[in-house]
């Protein structure tokens, strides 16, 4: 398609919108908002617009060469595309994550110098501190005693 036809695909309130994401940079973020919320708008129309006439022309066993609506939508595709990565490059940039970024170099340029230390790695369970406690096998030959005397009787 020449580029009288792609002008041709749009309406002019569409044309405008379209021109006006290639100038994104220099909009405010609610500009940017709005204009996409009004390009997607316009997509999604063109997109049940050409979806409805491919249904149509299916049942009635017609070929279906809707360039046109094609052609808008791809536009608007494109703009909002434009748009979109505009708003992503706005958001990598925020003063929040600078901040973020500089504390993460901070931290990777800090060295052990200053780490206490009590903060180590665990070096093992640490060891039983009442040895008083019986062995495992006497607690459990005590316990049958005291059950054998209450069900049957001293023996």
């Amino acid at each position: 398609m020449t580029a009288a036809d792609k002008n041709r695909a749009l309406d002019r309130n569409e044309a405008e919108w379209v021109e006006t994401s290639r100038s994104a940079p220099q909009l405010t973020d609610a500009q940017l908002i709005e204009l996409v919320r009004r390009l997607r708008e316009r997509r999604d129309r063109a997109q049940r617009l050409v979806r409805t006439r491919t249904r149509q022309a299916n049942r009635e066993g017609q070929m279906n060469i809707d360039a046109g609506a094609r052609e808008k939508k791809a536009q608007l595709a494109e703009a909002i595309e434009r748009v979109v990565e505009e708003q992503k490059r706005r958001r990598a940039s925020s003063v929040a994550t600078r901040n973020l970024k500089a504390a993460v170099e901070r931290k990777a340029g800090q060295t052990r110098d200053g780490i206490p230390q009590s903060r180590t790695a665990d070096t093992g369970p640490a060891e039983t501190p009442n040895d008083k406690i019986a062995p495992s096998g006497a607690l459990h030959a005590e316990g049958m005693r005291a059950a054998i005397t209450r069900s049957t009787g001293d023996r």
